[in-house]
């Protein structure tokens, strides 16, 4: 049980910037994650999450097979066992 609302990206009650960010995340990534959705309830800390991921995640110069090694090594180190 989520301990902050998920915005929902196709509520009509949701601010519109949030609704608008979660749509292009949705249209990039063709899923919804949650984490987006809580952070939503703050629409520029989403668009700033958002920014950074896209960088961080896809906008480098990793390769796909780096960066699954980088994501395995830091859950490993951090014993992240999920």
């Amino acid at each position: 049980m989520a301990r902050l609302p998920l915005v929902d990206p196709e509520d009509g009650s949701a601010d519109e910037r949030a609704r608008r960010i979660l749509g292009a995340i949705r249209a990039g990534t063709g899923r919804d994650y949650n984490v987006f959705r809580a952070v939503a309830n703050h629409p520029a800390l989403l668009e700033a999450l958002a920014s950074f991921s896209a960088s961080a995640y896809y906008l480098n110069s990793l390769r796909p097979s780096h960066r699954e090694l980088a994501y395995l090594t830091a859950s490993v180190v951090n014993e992240c066992h999920y």
